[in-house]
């Protein structure tokens, strides 16, 4: 039942939907969970399951939302349109997507068909990628910047695509791909379109910090940058040069970090045109983050910045750099992928049982001659009124140790032990009402989690979501309906797999990073929905 005074609106505030959701999700009237793909297409997520499931389609679901991914790249084109233009800057903007953020045809197709108006290019990291963009990009304008690891077949296929008509450009790596490119492009009698990408100084703090500074494996160090600019020049070729790039990580957090290697960055391209280079673009690669955890902070999981301030960071420290130098300013590029595809991607997994260890039954009395240890934990249960909370938990600890130790000694029967359980979790049930969040994390961080009840899901942690299995991302995890219903369970989402690590514990809330999830009691007449959100970005390619 719906207890007094809860409506879905404290649910968005819960679940923290409007900070994660970034206005593509949101809760109706009748407590479900909406996909949003403009203020006229609203798509009922529990609706749309019921009727998949008419048609024989039950969870676990992956649910995609063309339109997001739509509304993602007009709204990006859009903040750096609005910045260039509000900055006076020269230089105009163009998006790559990187198809190794996902893969999926029908992904790549559709970004492809709707960046098509706005330019929109693609990245290419190896060469079945590279085949794939060649292939699909029909845009004259749209960009295809070339990525990693290049070996002579790929530099090849590149300058083959620049030959037919296509903007394809090469960035060079490592110093060893210079040699190749101009080598080959000599071969096939094409000039190339040659970017350089620097190894900034400049990191994301993030999960991904050593795509920058000195531990990246990718870029050039300024001593190998100004050798490869000088070889360029001897060989005649610096004409070619066209593009800086640099990658300082992606799910950049922070954006002082972001403003910090764009000054770096701008730097290098003024020592680059005074070196003779006539640099065009620059590509600040990606990073643009998401809101993982909804908190609009510089944690690694969320960002502290919007859209429009990632933007203008990108153009007013461009164009204050070149202001200063007298230079025009380059193109830009950005390789926002992430940012893109995160939200318009939806697991939904169904809770297929529940397995509790709270209670509210009362146990039975142990016996007279039941071990000392039992009996007391009993009195410490029945003396809760009169002792403080935290004295009885804590009592309680001693005496279930006390009691699983006797039982390994063979001091305690398995009824014995039975009973010191059911006693112990009746007590913890009781304390954890009396006791408020802050004194629980203070006595025993641990005890919400290992009181929390276990929800099995129909899905694969390490096939669905493995970066929180892998890295410990944060992805937004939720029911889809009920949500006018106040939440009287907490637990965590386990899958059926084998493995221990198949589990959910790190959930985004309110409050913050929470190891419990506010749960719905499972009726049994019909299915509880769950949906894992943001999952659109290279779950699915790993």
């Amino acid at each position: 039942m719906n207890k007094v005074g809860w409506k879905h609106t404290q649910a968005a505030k819960l679940y923290q939907v409007d900070g994660w959701g970034g206005g593509y999700f949101s809760i109706n009237e009748k407590g479900n969970l909406e996909a949003v793909a403009d203020a006229e297409n609203r798509i009922d997520l529990k609706l749309l399951c019921d009727k998949l499931a008419s048609k024989g389609l039950h969870p676990p679901l992956l649910l995609r939302f063309s339109d997001m991914l739509k509304r993602r790249m007009r709204q990006i084109h859009k903040r750096f349109s609005k910045a260039i233009e509000e900055a006076g800057y020269s230089g105009e903007y163009f998006g790559v997507y990187p198809i190794k953020v996902n893969q999926q045809f029908q992904v790549v197709e559709e970004i492809v068909e709707f960046g098509r108006g706005l330019h929109w290019g693609l990245e290419a990291g190896s060469k079945p990628e590279l085949y794939a963009t060649l292939a699909m990009l029909e845009d004259i304008e749209g960009i295809i910047v070339c990525n990693g690891y290049k070996d002579s077949s790929f530099i090849e296929l590149a300058l083959i695509g620049l030959k037919l008509g296509k903007r394809v450009f090469i960035v060079v790596e490592k110093p060893n791909e210079l040699d190749l490119i101009l080598s080959i492009a000599r071969r096939i009698g094409v000039d190339p379109l040659i970017g350089l990408r620097c190894r900034l100084a400049t990191t994301s703090n993030g999960f991904w910090d050593d795509s920058g500074g000195d531990m990246s494996k990718f870029g050039l160090s300024a001593s190998e940058l100004l050798k490869a600019i000088n070889k360029l020049s001897d060989a005649g070729m610096l004409a070619s040069l066209k593009l800086l790039h640099f990658h300082i990580g992606s799910q950049v957090p922070e954006v002082r970090r972001i403003k910090e290697a764009m000054q770096e960055a701008a730097h290098y391209y003024v020592e680059a045109r005074r070196l003779g280079a006539p640099i065009e673009f620059m590509d600040v690669g990606g990073g643009l983050g998401v809101n993982y955890d909804g908190s609009i902070s510089n944690s690694v999981s969320s960002v502290d910045y919007s859209l429009q301030e990632y933007a203008n960071c990108i153009v007013w420290t461009m164009k204050e750099v070149c202001e200063e130098q007298g230079l025009v300013e380059p193109h830009i590029i950005s390789e926002s992928g992430r940012a893109v595809v995160a939200h318009h991607s939806v697991l939904i997994v169904n809770a297929l049982g529940i397995s509790s260890r709270t209670s509210d039954a009362l146990p039975e009395e142990p016996g007279s001659d039941s071990p000392l240890q039992l009996r007391r934990l009993w009195e410490t249960l029945t003396d809760l009124g009169e002792i403080p909370p935290r004295e009885a938990l804590h009592d309680a600890l001693s005496l279930r140790k006390d009691i699983n130790r006797l039982f390994s000694l063979g001091h305690a029967s398995l009824g014995e032990r039975a009973l010191a359980d059911d006693i112990y979790w009746h007590l913890i049930t009781l304390i954890r009402k009396q006791l408020d969040e802050e004194e629980i994390s203070q006595i025993m961080p641990e005890l919400n989690l290992q009181a929390a009840d276990r929800y099995f899901c129909n899905f694969s942690v390490f096939q669905s979501l493995p970066d929180a299995w892998a890295i410990g991302q944060i992805f937004p995890v939720m029911p889809i309906h009920r949500l006018n219903e106040e939440p009287s369970r907490q637990g965590i989402l386990v899958d059926i797999t084998c493995d221990s690590d198949g589990n959910i514990r790190r959930f985004p809330l309110k409050k913050g990073i929470s190891q419990t999830l506010p749960l719905h009691e499972k009726r049994s007449e019909e299915e509880y929905l769950l949906g894992v959100f943001l999952i659109g970005a290279y779950q699915e390619i790993l």
